[in-house]
């Protein structure tokens, strides 16, 4: 199935390892020119030798997204480079117990951005946001209240800029992962120090493993891509059949 995704201009916060580094790997496979950026150079460094050989061409800026001037100077970099910008993908979270940051950087930060790529996506003939939220978002996380708590909060606001965006033509979806194993993730580093928590994760996910953020990033392909034309509002779930619930 061709995506319709060669020649489209995409940026991916957070992109240097997980999940984001999939999706950007994964676009980038597909014909997508893709902006990454992380807080490390020599990430971001690492990251654009490994998307060199691949089709799409792949720009990268170490910077802190927290940092509203950096990123709009980023953005503006990335759309000049590229000429443009169809595909916005936000991916970081503070992914912490403490609220006033998940505040700060989940929500305050993820609405600054939007903010400022919105004029670029208008641009656009094929406009498309995708968030990254978490099944945390709709199941109760009592160690992790706060990063549950906000994450549903960023699924009312993407559902709420969908309305408010779909008679200008841009798609507004949201990606929520279930129990992803990658190295250097939460799920890696308690199976390296907690096999015996780790084995309680395996239980309560019915496939008996946990996923990959290359299944992730081709959830967030599809949705991203002209081939989803006619999904916005939508919030997909990608957990193996974790949660039980009926979810609409």
């Amino acid at each position: 199935m061709d995506l319709g995704l060669t020649g489209r201009k995409a940026l991916i916060t957070g992109s240097t390892a997980g999940i984001g580094a999939a999706i950007a790997e994964t676009l980038a496979r597909e014909g997508c020119d893709v902006a990454i950026c992380s807080r490390s150079q020599d990430k971001v460094d690492a990251m654009l030798a490994h998307l060199e050989p691949l089709p799409g061409r792949a720009i990268g800026r170490a910077l802190d997204v927290s940092n509203h001037a950096a990123f709009a100077a980023w953005v503006e970099t990335a759309v000049g480079e590229f000429g443009g910008l169809d595909i916005f993908i936000p991916n970081v979270s503070a992914m912490t117990s403490d609220w006033e940051q998940m505040v700060n950087t989940d929500i305050l930060g993820t609405v600054a951005e939007v903010d400022t790529v919105l004029p670029h996506l208008l641009q656009s003939d094929q406009p498309s946001l995708v968030y990254i939220s978490s099944i945390a978002g709709l199941v109760g996380v009592p160690p992790m209240a706060a990063y549950g708590a906000i994450k549903a909060a960023m699924s009312h606001y993407m559902k709420s800029l969908s309305v408010k965006l779909v008679r200008k033509g841009v798609r507004v979806n949201a990606v929520c992962p279930g129990d992803i194993l990658f190295p250097g993730g939460v799920w890696d580093r308690v199976q390296q120090n907690d096999p015996k928590q780790f084995e309680k994760v395996l239980k309560r996910n019915p496939m008996g493993r946990l996923g990959t953020p290359q299944e992730i990033a081709n959830a967030v392909a599809f949705l991203a891509s002209p081939a989803a034309s006619f999904i916005t509002g939508a919030q997909l779930v990608a957990d193996g059949g974790n949660t039980t619930h009926v979810q609409g």
